[in-house]
């Protein structure tokens, strides 16, 4: 078993957050997938909230044809609530890579699931971000109620797990 979620950027106390909500991700959209590397870098970005990229290419990066290794970019000017939430609808889409439903094919189309979508479609009608604001909505409330971070953070801004 490989697990590997490394976060760079940001501060101690954003990385922690980030990194427990990637975890607490692969344990509801992943629960079986024992090979992952995950890097995440918490960054000031313009154009949007976050990005995700499949950056598997050589034969260890996969299981079988399943891709196993991941970027994930989060806006580290964010609100907290905000990066949660963020790092949700990234981490589905590591899922849907994960899992072949989501396919960089080429320059002119995105393989999603069966078919294939033409990159001429409006960023909210491609039905992988459907999918991703869906369960980003249901699993932020979740992850909250759940409260996964169990920290306390100390006057430095260092953040400590509560036991």
């Amino acid at each position: 078993m490989s697990i590997s979620i490394a976060t760079k950027g940001g501060n101690k106390f954003q990385k922690h957050i980030v990194t427990q909500t990637a975890n607490w991700c692969l344990g509801q959209l992943m629960p079986r997938i024992k090979k992952i590397y995950i890097d995440i870098h918490l960054r000031n970005i313009k154009e949007a909230d976050g990005y995700c990229s499949c950056d598997s290419v050589d034969d260890e990066d996969f299981v079988g044809r399943s891709p196993r290794s991941f970027t994930l970019e989060i806006d580290k000017s964010l609100s907290l609530t905000e990066m949660v939430s963020t790092t949700i609808h990234e981490m589905v889409h590591v899922k849907q890579y994960a899992f072949c439903e989501l396919r960089d094919v080429s320059a002119k189309a995105n393989g999603w699931k069966s078919q294939l979508v033409p990159c001429e479609v409006k960023y909210e009608d491609q039905p992988w971000e459907k999918e991703a604001y869906r369960l980003q909505e249901k699993l932020l409330m979740k992850c909250l109620a759940e409260a996964v971070f169990q920290t306390e953070v100390d006057k430095n801004g260092f953040a400590h797990t509560r036991v």
